[in-house]
């Protein structure tokens, strides 16, 4: 694969997080602020953009999806526990909320 096509990509990836991120706020607002770990002031900027702000903001060429998965070895222990009891989505949707 090429780096132009990698680099496109990665833009096309961008605007579809900033148009998803956008959606989230304007449906569930609270939600959308404790899901993405964004404060109030960030949601309403990105509330309010307009398509073309939301496009320049996607060209540049950094990823702004950020894998945020918290402590590794707390996420490797629920993925490989042996006893699993039907808990692990449960224990896995608590990890992620406080990561």
């Amino acid at each position: 694969m090429s780096q132009n096509k990698t680099i496109s990509e990665l833009l096309e990836l961008n605007l579809s997080y900033l148009m998803l991120v956008q959606k989230l706020i304007v449906e569930d607002r609270d939600t959308a602020i404790f899901r993405l770990k964004i404060d109030d002031d960030l949601a309403d900027l990105i509330a309010d953009m307009s398509a073309r702000e939301l496009t320049m903001l996607a060209r540049q060429s950094h990823s702004f999806l950020q894998p945020n998965l918290g402590s590794v070895s707390q996420l490797k222990a629920i993925l490989t526990n042996k006893r699993d009891t039907g808990m692990q989505a449960t224990h896995l949707a608590m990890h992620m909320a406080s990561a």
